[in-house]
Formats: C-alpha cells, structure tokens, sequence
C-alpha cells in the first residue's frame, strides 16, 4: 500500500477506535483480516489484532502514526465528530460521552475551528440548549450531520471491503 492510502488508513482506524464507534473485537478482526489479505504488510497489523483493549489499540495506532508522520488535520477531526455523532445515533456511546468528546475537541483544535465556522458561543447555544442532538437548523448540526456523511462514505469505501473480503 502507497504511503499516502496507508496514512489515510491509519487515521481511519484511529478515529473509528478514539471515536469509540468500533469494538476492540472488531478492530481485532478488521486488523486481522487486513494483515491475512496483505492489503498492508505491516507489522503494527499483528499488534492491533491482538490488543485487548481500547487503550491498548489507540496507543498502537499512534506510535504507528508518529512513526509515520501522520497529520492530525481536519480530515481527522471530521471522521472523529462524524463517528461520534453516529455512535450517539445507533446507541454505541451516551450523548454525555458525546458531549464530552465535542468538547475537547473544540478545545483542541480552537486554532482550526474557522473551518467548522463556528464558535465556542455558538457550540453552547447549538448544543448545550438542546441536551439532545442538534439537527440540520444550526451550525453544529450540520457540521455534524455532514462529517457523519463524510464518515460513512469512507468507512464504505475503505473498512467495509476489507471485512467483506
């Protein structure tokens, strides 16, 4: 696999895992039919296979990230809302957990928030007033609901092959 595609990969599988929208066990198989496919002859493959926890696989893929100096850009904070915000729709993770991860990375990223065109303001009034999932009508929904779109699409065209194989 070409460096760029496995870059790409890795920051998929890392906001799949950090985004807590797969198991351990199905990182553990996507890992383990992904190194049986030779789809990328990597070591780090068999590690992630065999981690045991969520912790364990994160603290994999970065090492795997930095040795491959991998960017967390905003391609990376769109799949990791974008899991998260489908992880709280099909009941994977509690709209707290949500909230929490939304948060941080509002925090984390306040630099880069210009392309979210949002504020920390309008993240209170968007989220904070609804305690529930904002839709379509505000600005964070609809950052939200298109990074899900985004997310799926490449989930589908990347993860889902390799399971299916």
């Amino acid at each position: 696999m070409d460096e760029d595609k496995n870059k790409n990969f890795l920051l998929l599988i890392f906001s799949l895992v950090e985004s807590k929208y797969v198991s351990v066990a199905e990182i553990n198989n996507l890992a383990s039919v992904a190194s049986e496919l030779e789809v990328m002859p990597e070591f780090w493959l068999t590690e992630l296979a065999a981690c045991q926890t969520a912790d364990e696989a994160q603290n994999i893929l970065r090492e795997q990230m930095r040795d491959q100096h991998v960017i967390f850009n905003e391609r990376y904070v769109s799949l990791l809302l974008g899991f998260s915000y489908l992880g709280v729709q099909e009941g994977k993770i509690s709209l707290a957990e949500f909230e929490a991860e939304l948060v941080d990375v509002m925090d984390a990223y306040s630099v880069h928030n210009a392309y979210m065109n949002m504020t920390i303001e309008d993240f209170h009034h968007d989220f904070f007033s609804l305690s529930c999932l904002p839709d379509q009508s505000t600005a964070l929904g609809s950052y939200l609901i298109d990074a899900a779109e985004k997310s799926k699409i490449e989930f589908r065209a990347e993860i889902a092959p390799i399971l299916s194989a």
